[in-house]
């Protein structure tokens, strides 16, 4: 096993759709899959309104994970951990 470098997680990153929040409130934590974007700086999620996005608006000290299995002993995985921000839609005018 070795760590990935930067570039190598930017790829891993990039190439993946799926990945995994982890996220803790009031002494359970949960860790759900869903399917998001990485611009090169934010990971980005499209979610609805669930125990999730309760749990993160609570406490937004949040961690993310991705992985890429190939074969045995062949595989990549990153973890990153971050803070929860919403972003909303504006409204139309």
């Amino acid at each position: 096993m070795r760590e990935l470098t930067r570039p190598e997680i930017d790829a891993l990153l990039g190439d993946q759709v799926v990945g995994r929040i982890g996220c803790h409130a009031d002494g359970l934590t949960y860790v759900v899959p869903v399917i998001y974007a990485y611009d090169g700086e934010c990971v980005h999620v499209a979610t609805i309104e669930g125990q999730k996005v309760r749990m993160m608006r609570e406490s937004p000290r949040v961690c993310f994970e991705v992985d890429d299995y190939a074969a045995p002993g062949r595989w990549r995985s990153a973890i990153l951990h971050g803070r929860f921000e919403e972003a909303r839609e504006e409204e139309e005018s």
